[in-house]
């Protein structure tokens, strides 16, 4: 009986394979796609075909961001950046039940999208933020915060990562 409850308690903790497939897809196909310039996450089309839907713009420092979600409560993933003058941002929050395995997958799957091991860093609030860089020549910084940064999602577990290309 113990051992059942054991099974049923990590099952509901561990995160579902569609919404991490979700995850990735948004963080190391669709950002990469936004920094550098060939995904407007502006076009409607483009958003439906993978998945997402427009939302009110992202307040920024310099103004806005486009802005889109897919999914809905804790297994919702937003996803805001933009493109100019050859320097890229993007953003993607997710979290809910299973958010810290999640979050290890998606830093494990970094290193075979050639992210190096990534530097920890705690900020002041002791949240966890770890830093990966591509080998030179990409100019491309992917960091993972163990926390809503921004609070795009407005609940926690939750996890941000910001993937900046030239800046």
């Amino acid at each position: 009986m113990l051992t059942t409850l054991l099974a049923l308690a990590l099952a509901a903790a561990a995160p579902a394979e569609g919404h991490q497939r979700d995850v990735e897809t948004a963080v190391f196909e669709l950002c990469p796609q936004v920094v550098a310039g060939t995904l407007d996450l502006a076009d409607p089309a483009r958003l439906a075909a993978a998945g997402y839907t427009a939302t009110a713009p992202r307040q920024v420092q310099d103004g806005t961001n486009p802005r889109a979600v897919r999914g809905s409560g804790t297994g919702q993933i937003v996803i805001s950046g933009s493109f100019s003058e050859g320097r890229g941002i993007c953003s993607v929050w997710f979290g809910g039940p299973g958010n810290r395995d999640a979050a290890r997958a998606l830093r494990r799957t970094a290193r075979r999208y050639g992210y190096g091991n990534g530097s920890v860093l705690r900020l002041g609030d002791d949240t966890e933020m770890r830093i990966f860089r591509q080998p030179r020549g990409n100019e491309q910084t992917m960091t993972i915060f163990d926390a809503d940064a921004g609070g795009e999602l407005e609940f926690e577990p939750a996890t941000t990562v910001v993937i900046m290309r030239g800046i």
